[in-house]
C-alpha cells in the first residue's frame, strides 16, 4: 500500500497509559516519515492549544486535527475552522447542565484562546479538565466569555454514557454529541468529525483516502477510520470500532502505534 498520510488519534491510542509519549523516539520516527514523504497527523477531541502544548517540540513537523475536526492547522497557518455560534452555545451548556446524565456541572467550553469551566464545576471536573486542556478560566457565568468555542464537552456517568450521546443526538439542532471516553462527550457542530479534518488535508496535499492510515480507539473516531484507505484500532477500542478498522494491533499502553509505525518506514 502507498502511503502519504497517517493520522492518528491521541488518548487511548498514540498517548500511554499516563497521556504521554517517547520524544526521543517520536523525533526519530518524524524524520524516518519525513524522508518517505509522508505527513503525521495529530487528530483528537483535545483543543488546539492543548496539542500545540503536548507536541511543542514538532508543531513545525506535524499537522493537528483538533476539536474532533473543527480546526486543522499546519505550520501555523489555519486551515479550517467551524466555530459554533454563541448563542447556541449558550442554550446547549444550560440545557445539558439541567439533564440526568451530567456529573459535576461539569460542562466546559473549548475556544480558540481558552477553556472555560463554571466555578460550580467539582473537584473532579476541575481536574479532569486541567489534563485536557490550557489556559482553563473559571467563570462564574458562561455568557461573559468572550472567544471563539469550537465545542463543549461535558462529563455523563460512566455507565450511562452512550445512552446520554444518544439522548443528545435526539434533542441537538445543529450540533451533535460523540463519545470520546469512558465518561465524556464532545459535542460539536453537525457535518463536523475527525473525517472532515482529513478531508480537507486530503484536497490541500491532493491525497486520496486510499493513501490514508488511519488509528482510533473511540466513537469520535469511526469517520476517521472509515474514512481511510487503511484503519487500524487498537486492542483497547471499543467494540464498534474494532468493527469498522481493518485490522487490531496492540494496546495503547505498549506504544502499539509507534511500533507499528517505526516497523512501516523502517
Amino acid at each position: 500500500m502507498t502511503i502519504k498520510l497517517i493520522a492518528t488519534d491521541m488518548d487511548g491510542t498514540f498517548l500511554d497509559g499516563k497521556g504521554a509519549y517517547d520524544k526521543k523516539r517520536f523525533d526519530r520516527l518524524l524524520s524516518k516519515l519525513a524522508e518517505q514523504e509522508i505527513r503525521f497527523v495529530a487528530a483528537s477531541g483535545r483543543q488546539l492549544l492543548a496539542l500545540e502544548a503536548m507536541f511543542s517540540a514538532f508543531t513545525d513537523r506535524i499537522i493537528f486535527v483538533a476539536e474532533n475536526g473543527g480546526i486543522v492547522k499546519y505550520q501555523d497557518q489555519i486551515l479550517f475552522e467551524e466555530k459554533m455560534p454563541f448563542d447556541q452555545v449558550l442554550e446547549i451548556a444550560e440545557f445539558v447542565r439541567r439533564s440526568d446524565f451530567i456529573e459535576g456541572d461539569s460542562v466546559l467550553l473549548s475556544g480558540a484562546k481558552g477553556s472555560y469551566i463554571l466555578e460550580t464545576a467539582d473537584a473532579h471536573a476541575r481536574q479532569k479538565a486541567a489534563m485536557y486542556y490550557e489556559n482553563i478560566q473559571i467563570v462564574s457565568d458562561f455568557s461573559t466569555v468572550v472567544d471563539d468555542i469550537l465545542k463543549l464537552t461535558v462529563s455523563f456517568k460512566p455507565e450511562t454514557v452512550l445512552e446520554g450521546e444518544a439522548w443528545l443526538n435526539a434533542q441537538l439542532m445543529g450540533a451533535r454529541a460523540v463519545t470520546t471516553g469512558l465518561a465524556s462527550i464532545d459535542i460539536i457542530p453537525s457535518g463536523i468529525s475527525k473525517e472532515t479534518g482529513l478531508s480537507h488535508l486530503a484536497e490541500k496535499f491532493k491525497i486520496q483516502p486510499s493513501e490514508i492510515l488511519a488509528f482510533g480507539d473511540n466513537l469520535n473516531d469511526l469517520e476517521m477510520l472509515t474514512y481511510a484507505g487503511t484503519s487500524f484500532a487498537m486492542l483497547n477500542a471499543r467494540d464498534e470500532v474494532k468493527a469498522v478498522a481493518d485490522d487490531v494491533i496492540g494496546h495503547h499502553a505498549d506504544a502499539a502505534v509507534m511500533t507499528y509505525l517505526e516497523n512501516l518506514v523502517k
